[in-house]
């Protein structure tokens, strides 16, 4: 029934706003693209896109992207997150937006959608925005939600860094952003590819192993030799593929968001964050902090990743750049 009552009402609201069924037009604000070639290519593979988005909203059917211009990848993606019943619908029948670049090309941010889902698989908030990813031939390589708090995306992108760090502070916004779908998408490939072999990996505060980083890692904590517990990737991963075996409701919140740049050090970032983990079978809060290397922008790599239960933060404090020596 509530399937039903959502696709009426984003029916009806789509009639008030003349964008349900119809085709919807997107364009590029003024002067933010100087080619006109590709920006009217793109601006016609969104507005094509969106209107396959709509069209798919109001039949309550599957998405068709066969004539999208989008890589295989994010079709899949895309096609994962709708197959779990997070559909969603354009607000407005005409959308307009700044061309953003980015590392890998360009970027489209703060296009209006109203989520259409039972609220036993999605428990966020309706009113959303839609970020999509292009390469710099224009084909479109991803589509995702943004982050549901404007006060999470205004820390990543306007704290204090300053205006030559923009590109990175996007890049690192595009990842926290990826990071949640990923969940939503039961996409467990994604989430294995997130972390290099290289990245150092860190659970807690618990003492396991005793290990000299110093000859082993670019990134290691000051104090040179310490004792922390390793945690397995693998195992990690094994642990979510099951639970994404089961059908019931898998969620990811983040808030809390801090990102740093390294005062000595060009091109490192430190973001911390909170996570809110929701499964029936498992609830698990903690901190989740990264170690960024800018140095070669479009490739970034993460060389250090923490995570901290509650618990561990309440008694030793969350981890930072300030824990870690950048030689």
């Amino acid at each position: 029934m509530k399937n039903i009552f959502w696709t009426l009402m984003l029916l009806w609201i789509g009639l008030l706003n003349g964008s349900a069924g119809e085709s919807i037009i997107f364009r590029f604000s003024a002067g933010t693209i100087d080619n006109r070639e590709l920006k009217s290519k793109m601006e016609d593979d969104i507005s094509a896109l969106l209107s396959e988005i709509n069209q798919a909203a109001v039949k309550n059917s599957q998405l068709n992207l066969t004539n999208i211009n989008m890589e295989d990848e994010a079709k899949r993606r895309l096609m994962s997150l709708w197959d779990e019943s997070i559909h969603f619908m354009c607000e407005k029948s005409t959308n307009i937006s700044k061309c953003l670049n980015d590392f890998q090309g360009f970027q489209i941010r703060n296009i209006p959608v109203t989520i259409q889902s039972n609220d036993s698989i999605y428990t966020g908030l309706r009113d959303r925005e839609l970020t999509i990813s292009l390469n710099r031939n224009g084909q479109i390589t991803g589509v995702r939600l943004s982050l549901e708090s404007y006060e999470n995306v205004n820390t990543i992108m306007f704290s204090p860094g300053g205006v030559a760090d923009i590109r990175q502070r996007r890049e690192v916004l595009k990842w926290i952003e990826d990071y949640v779908s990923y969940y939503a998408e039961r996409n467990i490939d994604a989430l294995n590819k997130l972390y290099g072999d290289e990245t150092l990996v860190i659970t807690g505060s618990l003492v396991d192993i005793t290990t000299n980083d110093e000859n082993d890692n670019a990134y290691y904590f000051p104090k040179g030799k310490v004792e922390y517990k390793l945690s397995s990737r693998v195992q990690y991963i094994n642990n979510i593929a099951k639970i994404f075996c089961r059908k019931d409701n898998v969620h990811i919140k983040v808030d809390q968001l801090s990102l740093m740049m390294h005062g000595a050090v060009q091109n490192i970032y430190g973001l911390t964050l909170h996570q809110k983990f929701e499964h029936s079978s498992l609830n698990d809060e903690g901190w989740l902090f990264l170690l960024w290397n800018f140095n070669d922008p479009e490739k970034p790599q993460i060389h250090v990743r923490t995570w901290q239960p509650d618990q561990v933060v309440a008694k030793d404090g969350v981890y930072t750049l300030d824990d870690f020596f950048i030689p």
